[in-house]
């Protein structure tokens, strides 16, 4: 596993379940596709390489969506109460921006989407969020010139 993706989980455990009391054990595990660390506070789990999605995201993959350079990575997150989850998928797609973007506009339109749109130096943007009860999903998408395509964050948080 490269530099970028292990600084990636440990930040993202730093984040997630803060920086403990010293007495506090954590485990990392590494399998060479998926890290986990385990900690009193929780367990945060970084799967690398792969396109599927969790059943319970409430999120469809894009048609034809795959790894994007680097790989696809998927980082899911829960504390020990059960409480705080959060699930994050990175894909990437061949198509433009907008051909992406109203295939989600079109998924959520019965969900009461809020939808942001906005250039920016590198490209379009589009950020699509839906909140129901405690979970918000979110959708965002970002023109990438140098893949020629869009790429595409899918996220779920649980409180």
């Amino acid at each position: 596993m490269n530099f970028k993706v292990t600084l990636a989980v440990v930040g993202m455990a730093v984040m997630m379940f803060g920086c403990g009391k010293k007495e506090e054990q954590t485990v990392v595990t590494d399998d060479g596709t998926k890290v986990t660390v385990n900690s009193e506070n929780g367990t945060a789990t970084m799967t690398y390489g792969t396109t599927a999605l969790p059943d319970d995201l409430g999120v469809s993959l894009y048609p034809g969506a795959s790894a994007g350079q680097g790989g696809t990575l998927q980082v899911e997150g829960e504390g020990t109460d059960g409480a705080d989850s959060v699930l994050s998928v990175s894909v990437h797609s061949a198509d433009p921006i907008e051909k992406v973007a109203q295939y989600y506009k079109d998924e959520f339109k019965n969900e009461q989407p809020r939808i942001f749109e906005m250039a920016m130096p590198t490209g379009k943007m589009v950020t699509i969020t839906i909140e129901s009860g405690h979970t918000v999903k979110t959708v965002v998408l970002s023109e990438n010139a140098q893949q020629s395509g869009t790429d595409i964050q899918i996220s779920r948080i649980k409180e």
